[in-house]
């Protein structure tokens, strides 16, 4: 990719739907015109949807399916959480490299990537993050709070990546207590929260997210079809990943400034309503034990209220459930 690319895409999306000449483009960028033809030829080999007209000049027609930081920085601008964000192609994990980049790090960021080589789920289950497929990211925030308050960031950050899946989905989005978003029982996002503390308190909470977006039936492997969907699969088109992303940050921004502000109490009725594990039979696993039950109540620390076979009951602050 020419080191021109992203200020070049950044520029047609600024710019859309409105044409800019390849002159006023290198002159922006102190490069010569036909520096811009060749990076507006690599951009239309790459997919993007580049109109060219002469004594028009070129204007962006449609958002194209990969990442560019130069589309992504701007979007994602708009809102307010987070202080800066980096676009990658693959990485092994984007929750490695966030943890990674806290050293000496104070800011809030988040960090994308096209594709991951080695994704990870809760309980180090591996995570099938193919290229151009979904939306693999992971996000490092600064709460000031009291270590306890790390449960309930997880019930509002459900709340929010399913605000967003709603709002492309024609099928009801529901959340799996306490790390799941499923789409008629099957699963259609993971997160794994992580937090960094000392003896003061929490350093920084870090959030990977990892959404199935424009997988279809045949893109899932034998074993994962009948437990694994997609946005695209339930929704009335293709799904662009920018509109999605952009509201994804959205909601998150939301939740998060919820979150900071308010008790879990006041989004305690929402997130119950929102889940999918009740008037059930379920297994739990819980620090290696696992048992079947039937989940009766989150309580408004977000504890999970289960009461299993012999009738004796458990308070749950996390667990693996098995619908």
């Amino acid at each position: 990719m020419s080191k021109y690319s992203k200020d070049v895409i950044q520029m047609l999306y600024q710019y859309q739907p409105e044409y800019i000449s390849g002159q006023f483009i290198a002159e922006q960028l102190s490069i010569s015109r036909t520096a811009v033809k060749k990076v507006i030829d690599q951009l239309k080999i790459e997919g993007c949807k580049v109109e060219s007209i002469n004594h028009k000049g070129h204007r962006l027609i449609q958002l194209p399916e990969k990442w560019y930081s130069g589309i992504v920085l701007p979007m994602i601008k708009e809102q307010n959480v987070f202080e800066h964000v980096e676009v990658l192609e693959t990485t092994e994990s984007t929750q490695l490299l966030a943890k990674q980049k806290l050293v000496g790090n104070n800011d809030t960021f988040l960090i994308l990537s096209d594709e991951q080589t080695k994704g990870k789920g809760r309980f180090n289950r591996p995570w099938s993050s193919s290229k151009g497929k979904g939306l693999w990211m992971s996000i490092v925030l600064r709460p000031n709070v009291a270590f306890d308050m790390i449960t309930k960031f997880n019930l509002f950050m459900a709340l929010g990546i399913r605000d967003a899946i709603q709002q492309f989905s024609n099928e009801q989005v529901e959340v799996k207590w306490p790390n799941d978003i499923y789409i008629k029982g099957q699963k259609v996002c993971g997160f794994l929260t992580e937090m960094v503390a000392n003896s003061d308190g929490i350093e920084a909470v870090i959030c990977g997210i990892g959404i199935n977006m424009n997988h279809l039936p045949e893109d899932f492997s034998e074993d994962l079809s009948q437990k694994a969907t997609s946005v695209r699969i339930h929704a009335s088109e293709k799904v662009n990943r920018y509109y999605f992303l952009q509201a994804l940050v959205n909601h998150i921004e939301q939740r998060y400034t919820q979150f900071l502000n308010t008790p879990f109490s006041s989004i305690r009725e929402e997130y119950i309503a929102a889940s999918n594990i009740w008037n059930k039979q379920l297994r739990f696993t819980e620090n290696g034990k696992q048992f079947f039950g039937e989940a009766l109540d989150i309580d408004n620390s977000g504890f999970l209220i289960v009461i299993d076979e012999n009738k004796e009951q458990h308070c749950l602050i996390s667990a693996d459930i098995e619908l």
